[in-house]
This record gives C-alpha cells, sequence and structure tokens, in this order.
C-alpha cells in the first residue's frame, strides 16, 4: 500500500514537472528578470555583468524540484541519451569551470559554470521525462504566437505596447540605443516582442517556426492546421525582427526539411510546404509592399564594405581571435569575454561584446577544450544524420529535433546570444536534449 502511495505521489510530481517545463519552453524569449546582483562595470552592457534569474530559469528550478521529488518518491535509473553527447557536454561543463582558474572576471564565470551545470540537468531532464513531442510543439507554438502578437503590435504602432511589467523595453525609434532599421529619412522600429533584443526574439521565432513546419510535415488529422495558423503569424513576425541571422536560420532549416521530403518522394509534404510558402508570401507582401525602402536596406547588397554590421562583425571576429590565441589554454573565463576586450582593447571604436560567433566565442571563454566539445556537439549529430539520412528521414520526430539543431547552429554562425544569453542557451539545449531524446526511442523501436 505504502509503495502505491509513492507511486502515485510521485506521477504527480512527474506530471508537475512537466507542467514546469511547459512553462520553462514558453518564457524562453522573455527578458523578465530578477536581479540578483547587480555588478555595474562601466562601459559594460549591464546584462554582461550582473547577477540575472530569467523568468524560465526559475521554472526550470521548480521542474528540478518537482523532477527531485518525483525521484526520490519512485526510485528508477536515469537515461543517459547518446553517450557522446552526454560526454560532450559534460566535457563543455567541466570546460567551464576550468575556466574559472584563469578568468578576467571568477565570480561571473561561476556564476555562468552554474547555469551550465542546470542546463546539463535540463538536457537529462528531456531525455528522461519528456515521451512526447506535444510537451514541446505546445508551449513553443504558444510562446511565437504570444511574441508575434506583440512585436507585429509594436512594428505598426512604432512604440513600446506600455507591457514594461512583463519585460518590455521602453522602445522609441528616435531613442539611442534602441534597434532600428533605416529607411528613405526615417527609423524603422524593429519587433522586439518582450525579448532582450530583435535578433533574440527573430532566433526564438525561427526556431518556433522550424517546430511548426514539422508539425505541418509530419502532422495527421487537424495538427497541420493548427500549426498553420500559428506559422502564418510568426512569419510575418519573424519579417519584422529584421533579422538576418533568423531569416537564413529558418531559409536553411525549412530547406533542409523539404528537401528530405523531396528526395524521399514524398510529395504530400512537399505539396504541403509549397502551399504553406504562397501563403506566407501573401501574408507578407502588404507589410513589405509598405516599406519597401525598409526591407532593402536590410538585405546586404552583397557589397560588405557598405553594410555597417557585417563591417562590425569582422571587427569583433579579428579581436576575438586575437584574444583567443592569447588565452587558448583555458580561456578568458566562462561569460567573461566582454570583459577581456574590454581589458585587452582600451580604446575600442564598438561597444564591448563577444564575437558574433558562437564557436569563436565558446573557444575564447573556455579555451581550445571547451571549443572543441562545443564544436563536436554542433556538428556530429548533423553529421550522423548525413552518414543514416535514409533510417532518419523516415522518423519525424528525428527529422524535427535534426531541423531544430541546425536552424540554432545556423544562428550561431552570425550571433553570440545562443552561447551567451539564457533564451538562446536555452533553444541549444532544448535542441540537444530534443534529439538525443529523438535518437535513443529510434533505437529503441
Amino acid at each position: 500500500m505504502a509503495y502505491f502511495r509513492n507511486s502515485r505521489s510521485a506521477q504527480f510530481f512527474i506530471f508537475a514537472s512537466r507542467i514546469a517545463f511547459a512553462i520553462t519552453v514558453f518564457f524562453i524569449p522573455f527578458r523578465w528578470r530578477v536581479l540578483l546582483l547587480p555588478r555595474p562595470i562601466f562601459p559594460l552592457y549591464a546584462d554582461y555583468t550582473d547577477f540575472l534569474l530569467f523568468a524560465s530559469d526559475i521554472s526550470m528550478l521548480a521542474m528540478f524540484v518537482f523532477w527531485a521529488f518525483s525521484i526520490a518518491l519512485d526510485l528508477r535509473k536515469l537515461k543517459t541519451g547518446p553517450v557522446l553527447i552526454l560526454l560532450f557536454l559534460t566535457g563543455l561543463t567541466l570546460a567551464g569551470w576550468v575556466s574559472v582558474l584563469g578568468s578576467e572576471d571568477p565570480l561571473l564565470s561561476q556564476y555562468h559554470a552554474i547555469h551550465f551545470t542546470a542546463l546539463l540537468l535540463f538536457f537529462l531532464y528531456i531525455v528522461n521525462e519528456i515521451e512526447s513531442a506535444v510537451w514541446v510543439l505546445v508551449p513553443a507554438g504558444l510562446q511565437i504566437l504570444f511574441q508575434s502578437f506583440i512585436a507585429i503590435a509594436q512594428s505598426i504602432s512604432q512604440t513600446s505596447l506600455g507591457l514594461q511589467k512583463m519585460g518590455e523595453l521602453v522602445l522609441d525609434p528616435d531613442r539611442s540605443g534602441v534597434s532600428v532599421v533605416l529607411g528613405d529619412g526615417f527609423r524603422f522600429l524593429r519587433g522586439y516582442g518582450l525579448s532582450d533584443h530583435p535578433n533574440i526574439l527573430g532566433g526564438c521565432l525561427a526556431f518556433g517556426l522550424v517546430l511548426m513546419l514539422a508539425v505541418i510535415l509530419y502532422g495527421k488529422r487537424r495538427e497541420p492546421i493548427l500549426a498553420s495558423i500559428i506559422f502564418l503569424v510568426s512569419f510575418l513576425a519573424l519579417a519584422l525582427t529584421f533579422s538576418r541571422s533568423a531569416w537564413i536560420s529558418f531559409f536553411v532549416a525549412g530547406s533542409f526539411m523539404v528537401g528530405v521530403e523531396a528526395l524521399s518522394h514524398r510529395w504530400d509534404s512537399v505539396k504541403r510546404a509549397a502551399i504553406l510558402g504562397a501563403l506566407s508570401l501573401l501574408v507578407a507582401a502588404p507589410f513589405i509592399q509598405n516599406n519597401l525602402s525598409v526591407f532593402s536596406s536590410r538585405v546586404n547588397s552583397g557589397d560588405v564594405s557598405k553594410d555597417e554590421p557585417m563591417k562590425e562583425r569582422a571587427y569583433l571576429m579579428g579581436a576575438g581571435n586575437f584574444i583567443f590565441v592569447e588565452h587558448s589554454a583555458i580561456g578568458v573565463g566562462l561569460g567573461a569575454s566582454p570583459l577581456a576586450m574590454e581589458k585587452h582593447f582600451p580604446d575600442f571604436p564598438l561597444d564591448y561584446q563577444p564575437p558574433h560567433y558562437a564557436l569563436l566565442a565558446s573557444a575564447m571563454e573556455t579555451g581550445v577544450l571547451g571549443g572543441a566539445f562545443y564544436f563536436l556537439l554542433l556538428f556530429m549529430p548533423l553529421l550522423m544524420f548525413i552518414k543514416n539520412w535514409k533510417d532518419y528521414s523516415s522518423q519525424p520526430l528525428i527529422m524535427g529535433a535534426s531541423a531544430l539543431l541546425l536552424a540554432v547552429t545556423v544562428v550561431g554562425l552570425f550571433d553570440y546570444y545562443t552561447w551567451l544569453y539564457s533564451a538562446g542557451r536555452m533553444w541549444q539545449w532544448l535542441a540537444w536534449g530534443l534529439w538525443s531524446s529523438a535518437i535513443s526511442s529510434q533505437r529503441m523501436a
């Protein structure tokens, strides 16, 4: 009788942990946070040095508590997922802790190392407890739909919506520091949603759109219709973030899924994708036409020498490479790359920030070993897919997870938030967890 009660209690806590997981996924883009410890270091951006606890972190902590209670009440062997992925993730986490020893800011690196440890547990939770894709797809769909409505409204009104209590920034296109796109004599406000930056929102929307596209291609009954509604709204919001890295990310991942369907002669899925593409262009066309000069200025003409953001990225990569060579053993410390930039380059012509290349940022902060682990985590799953594509291409879960991982990897080629920021990290570790869970399920089938 006692065992029966414990088992029922364990099931309750498992369910509670899954609800907390779903809430965590929904909260990923939110910039709402608790300031644990202000640590201003002029002229660095405060979020680089302050200790912050985001909404997604709080719900993730609740998830861990519920999961721990469920295990205590019903002891069971935990799954690891693919051994190499767990090994590389553990190695990356340890490299983060080792980087504390040579960090430009040891306390800050310890704070980030704790977050990396929590993300490793987050990965293990996904592998062990998220047995149905519904627990990811529903909150991810709600996440991008909610953020999309806000981003679209911000773009139309060209101002913030008064949602500061929910974490919205005060947005004015004429205000310094607000991200805009220059049109013909005017500044056009990019869509922020409730995120920290349009690039971060763009990435979250692109990743969510990849999952919605997977439902549209592989779903049954009414699932593709519901996913299509979310997709069309979120596609417009993605366009209005003007995030080129997010645009490219979604295009690459979407082309990957549709291309595999075409190679496998699953023409029904290809037809769905073609109809969806036509509808997406139809929805976005009026906004593009009304703001053609803005969209034209954002699309690179091909002359990088005249593209200021691209020139800034090139400069940051050069500076990051220099620092990496100087500190290649154990890095400048997890999360401490902006501070390292400030110490090495006192007359920096840009705002101090990590290089806009996640792999370089990882090697710069955790040394050559941490960078190697990160590289393997990004590219080994893709190589495994190429090797086993005939088997994997017929598995919807593997296809969706592989496309998501590809999308996150592509963003990391152009930006650093998948390495440094909480929202980017959550999507990155979520992608690794979903891919590992899908591979484990396929092997057990």
